[in-house]
């Protein structure tokens, strides 16, 4: 956490309990200490505030965080001593008003404390994706077929059937009434199903021939019987319908309603895309490995947990 955002912290507790206008009162018993720990080896004592040490690591945390507009290097690492002094005071201050056992400070240190732990063993660990390498490895054999997606073309047909052996009068019938189902349409633009089937059943009625209608799936060209899938895949766009076609069942009007269009990824950026949901399931690994290797134990208790709404209150 930065130190900046303790100090803001800190400041909240101790103006919620009256500021620092009075003698501060004495505890009853010995203080909760909340000073600041050597965090490296090479950590230096850069001054000291009623004995306390400042160390080199807090003034280079806090000069890091400031804008260069801040000044030279000398005025940015000034004020960084500065801010981190006004930290041990103010860290002094909530110690004497016992500030340092609240709720607040526990779970603010607890919350630092965890994400120092995840930013030194787990966050600098996987950097890259070349640090997941066999997960990555396994995800990229399972979405290979995603660098290089073909079209799927999705459709409504409108079929005037025409059974297997049936007279050439029939057929000649219904290759008229799909004509004029075609004709009528073939300038509309945005269509949808509904107005397909809708004109369909219009121009049949009063016919002898039976009209079949359905929606297709997204599906490849080659999926598809070779008359259907021409006549699907020359329609220039989306909404628009195709000339009358003869297939194995008849007389069909087919419309292009949608699908999935062609793209290639290279694989780099298929990479880059998976990385972050592998880093997390790699996450997932690490807390596990962390719980066998210190021996804990997890026990829930179901009733209470179940009655908690999304405040953690019953």
């Amino acid at each position: 956490m930065p130190v900046t955002s303790v100090i803001r912290a800190l400041v909240v507790l101790l103006a919620s309990c009256g500021g620092s206008s009075g003698p501060a009162p004495v505890p009853r018993t010995a203080p909760t200490v909340i000073a600041t720990p050597r965090l490296t080896s090479g950590d230096l004592e850069v001054g000291k505030v009623n004995g306390r040490p400042v160390w080199s690591s807090c003034v280079a945390t806090q000069a890091r965080a400031l804008p260069v507009a801040a000044g030279t290097v000398d005025q940015r690492r000034a004020e960084a001593l500065d801010q981190c002094i006004a930290f041990e005071l103010l860290a002094q201050a909530a110690e004497t008003h016992g500030l340092a056992a609240t709720h607040e400070v526990a779970d603010a240190t607890r919350t630092a404390s965890v994400n120092r732990l995840v930013e030194l063993d787990f966050e600098q660990r996987y950097r890259t994706a070349d640090d997941l390498a066999p997960l990555i490895d396994l995800a990229m054999k399972r979405n290979e077929w995603r660098m290089h997606i073909v079209q799927l073309r999705s459709s409504t047909y409108a079929r005037f059937v025409v059974p297997p052996h049936a007279p050439p009068a029939l057929d000649a019938r219904a290759h008229a009434l799909a004509e004029r189902l075609a004709t009528e349409l073939a300038g509309e633009t945005g269509l949808f199903n509904v107005h397909l089937i809708d004109a369909a059943k219009r121009i049949a009625a009063g016919s002898d021939l039976a009209l079949e209608t359905a929606d297709v799936k997204p599906m490849h060209h080659d999926d598809l019987v070779e008359p259907y899938a021409a006549a699907l895949y020359a329609i220039p766009e989306v909404g628009r319908i195709a000339p009358a076609v003869r297939t194995p069942w008849g007389w069909d009007v087919v419309l292009w309603t949608g699908g999935v269009e062609p793209k290639e990824t290279a694989r780099e950026a298929l990479v880059a895309e998976i990385f972050p949901l592998a880093r997390h399931r790699q996450f997932q690994l690490w807390v596990t490995q962390l719980a066998k290797q210190l021996g804990v134990h997890i026990e829930i208790d179901p009733a209470t947990a179940g009655r908690l709404d999304t405040e953690g209150a019953p």
